[in-house]
């Protein structure tokens, strides 16, 4: 693979070296195997709230072949210290596949990537309405339990709630990108900030504790944490009434 071959542009600069390498190792341990790289979520919009984690990619294979992951875990360590995650490895029928199964998780990839190198897998796919709805639910309700169950596991150090909250988010995000697409007509938004703000616009829904905590403007307290919670569980309710009608424009 030469410099020409792949495009790291729409990557955020921080990230182009890096994201570059990856793709060299991966050509070389993969060969023709390789269809298709991609980065994508915050290395790809420069998103502050993202500013901590380490770049995320997705590389897209022929077939998997476990002793060719083998080979490139070795490196592994080298791309941590370089802020890079291990790429997500798929195959294209897995991706077909996955649609009904995944929809939020493959939206956000479609909706936040730039091809490195090779075919674009994610641009195409189309999502029933469905499974977004469903998948939404899903994801809000195992929020609910994952925030109560903290909240007995911090035993009463308050201090820990913010943490906890703040690991729900990123998940928070994802369901509002999920809604959004089942009820907005507009392109869809590529910063966090924007996306609770268009959620607000959309599902009356005030999420005020969220956008506080993406701006880093909340802190840890019982009533912070009673605050986000109700926030998700009036997310919850508001799916539950969804139903399948398409939004204008869809």
């Amino acid at each position: 693979m030469s410099d020409t071959d792949f495009d790291v542009s729409s990557i955020d600069e921080a990230y182009q070296g890096p994201l570059a390498r990856l793709a060299h190792e991966l050509q070389a341990v993969a060969g023709d195997n390789l269809l298709g790289l991609s980065g994508f979520g915050g290395c790809v919009t420069g998103d502050t709230f993202y500013a901590e984690v380490p770049a995320r990619t997705v590389a897209v294979l022929d077939h998997v072949d476990l002793e060719m992951l083998d080979r490139l875990a070795a490196e592994g360590a080298r791309f941590g210290q370089q802020r890079v995650s291990a790429p997500l490895i798929m195959t294209p029928p897995y991706i077909r596949a996955s649609c009904d199964t995944f929809p939020l998780e493959l939206l956000e990839i479609q909706q936040l990537h730039a091809l490195i190198w090779g075919h674009d897998h994610f641009a195409e796919l189309t999502f029933e309405r469905s499974d977004i709805r469903l998948h939404c639910e899903r994801e809000l309700k195992s929020e609910l339990i994952q925030l109560r169950q903290g909240l007995l596991s911090v035993a009463g150090r308050h201090k820990a709630l913010y943490d906890l909250c703040l690991a729900c988010a990123d998940r928070s995000i994802r369901v509002l990108r999920g809604v959004l697409q089942l009820k907005d007509a507009l392109p869809p938004p590529r910063l966090v900030h924007e996306v609770v703000a268009r959620a607000v616009e959309v599902t009356r829904v005030e999420l005020d504790t969220l956008k506080n905590m993406l701006a880093g403007d909340a802190h840890s307290s019982l009533p912070v944490f009673q605050r986000f919670y109700a926030e998700v569980e009036a997310l919850a309710s508001h799916v539950d009434a969804l139903d399948d009608t398409p939004a204008a424009g869809r």
